[in-house]
């Protein structure tokens, strides 16, 4: 694989997982407007636990934190222990949903249809969810980080976006623009993790392993691409609106609807 490839594939893997915009849908996207020839399984795993690495160093300040609560004498009260609960709850139906989709393999999903429209719809919801005001700067609650597991299911859709759910549904539910960013880095853990973990264990029962250069680049330059998102994406939703992402998303999904239609 020559190294602009590695390069172009890591870059969106790293940009669009943590971005409200769908990296799904993204990958779904490379081959309609580009020829790129498949990068096979083991690459795809690596940039996946790249832009994981690159989320755990990102929080490993929170994450020390809570491993620190959950040891404690009085974890059941701890901030660590609940926020680790309500990780786990949230994540459920994402799993189960995850692992119908799989079983029963829905091909239509993968449309390039399904993607302009998801990317367009979503995007205007995003807007909406946008425009609701503040009310809490905390860390979803029990009840509120169900709801959010169960919207989280629909990013399983190519073009939805699992971080952009998760910050739709927050902010309607009232959390603020950071708070919602931070829990969908959270659950981005169990998230990546699971999805890979899946694609890991069908590569070493059908094939064998063998660990290329490509393999180890794929995995440094995603890991490089994420942090620096991660980083540069929560500083700016301190200070600013998502409607950049918004503004994107519609234009995106209109110039796929158009193409295609």
């Amino acid at each position: 694989m020559s190294l602009s490839l590695i390069f172009i594939l890591s870059l969106i893997q790293g940009l669009t997982e943590f971005l409200p915009i769908s990296s799904s849908g993204h990958l779904v996207l490379i081959p309609f407007f580009m020829e790129l020839p498949y990068q096979g399984k083991l690459f795809d795993i690596s940039v996946h636990f790249g832009s994981l690495f690159a989320v755990i160093v990102y929080l490993r300040s929170d994450i020390f934190k809570i491993l620190g609560d959950l040891i404690s004498k009085n974890r059941s009260l701890s901030s660590g222990y609940k926020l680790t609960k309500n990780v786990i709850l949230a994540s459920l139906p994402l799993i189960l949903v995850g692992y119908l989709v799989n079983f029963f393999d829905f091909k239509f999903l993968q449309l390039i249809e399904v993607v302009g429209w998801t990317t367009l719809i979503f995007g205007v919801i995003l807007g909406i969810s946008d425009k609701i005001n503040i009310k809490k700067n905390y860390q979803p609650k029990l009840k509120e980080s169900i709801i959010i597991g169960i919207f989280q299911s629909l990013a399983l859709i190519p073009g939805v976006s699992r971080s952009g759910i998760v910050i739709t549904i927050g902010r309607f539910l009232g959390h603020s623009r950071s708070s919602s960013s931070k829990f969908s880095l959270f659950l981005s853990i169990p998230a990546i993790l699971g999805a890979a973990t899946l694609k890991s264990l069908n590569v070493i029962s059908n094939e064998s392993i063998y660990f290329t250069n490509d393999i180890v680049i794929g995995f440094c330059l995603s890991f490089f691409f994420a942090f620096f998102t991660i980083k540069i994406f929560m500083n700016y939703i301190e200070k600013a609106s998502l409607q950049i992402f918004v503004i994107y998303r519609i234009i995106l999904g209109t110039i796929i609807l158009y193409l295609i239609y």
